[in-house]
């Protein structure tokens, strides 16, 4: 009965050693995607936002350059729509600022950064993106050198938080004489 009992805990420590392993490959391979999706968003966003100065600049004539000395000529015109196209430049200032914070860093770093900055998302403008990244994720088995280490963290990981959970049954089977 005690072999069985360390067999099985061993498997179950060994197994999700395995997943969180696995799991945490992910993350340099994730990052890219949500970084490239963050790229996309951020010119789509850009895009918008020319659109909407051309429009401005051609309805009101004015002939200001650059976004913020032409949202100062559209305040007295169309303080709403002045309102908007700030806070749009705000959302592509910040995603874009995002995008580069991930891209600037090494690879091994990227991932941290891209949660770090997702969980301090004062806008909300990037927990979305993060939702529909991670929703539309697919595994990937990637072999690079951030994914090892990752890969390898997450082993660690998934051995100690097993051998944390069978702690109660190692103790209680030590009080009741079953194992050595």
């Amino acid at each position: 009965m005690r072999f069985l009992g360390r067999w099985l805990g061993n498997s179950f420590s060994t197994a999700l050693a395995l997943v969180l392993g696995i799991l945490a490959m992910q993350a340099p391979a994730f990052t890219r995607d949500y970084a490239t999706a963050l790229l996309q968003v951020a010119t789509d966003a850009r895009r918008d936002v020319d659109q909407r100065e051309a429009s401005a600049r051609q309805f009101y004539g004015i002939d200001a350059r650059g976004d913020d000395a032409l949202i100062a000529a559209l305040q007295p015109h169309e303080p709403s729509n002045a309102e908007s196209l700030t806070r749009s430049l705000d959302r592509l200032r910040q995603l874009r600022q995002a995008y580069d914070d991930i891209a600037g860093q090494p690879a091994l770093l990227q991932p941290v950064i891209a949660l770090g900055g997702a969980i301090d998302d004062r806008g909300g403008y990037r927990q979305a993106i993060w939702q529909i990244s991670l929703s539309r994720y697919n595994l990937q088995l990637e072999l690079s050198l951030a994914a090892v280490v990752y890969g390898f963290g997450g082993v660690l990981l998934g051995s100690l938080i097993g051998q944390l959970m069978l702690l109660p049954f190692r103790d209680r089977a030590a009080r009741h004489g079953l194992a050595r």
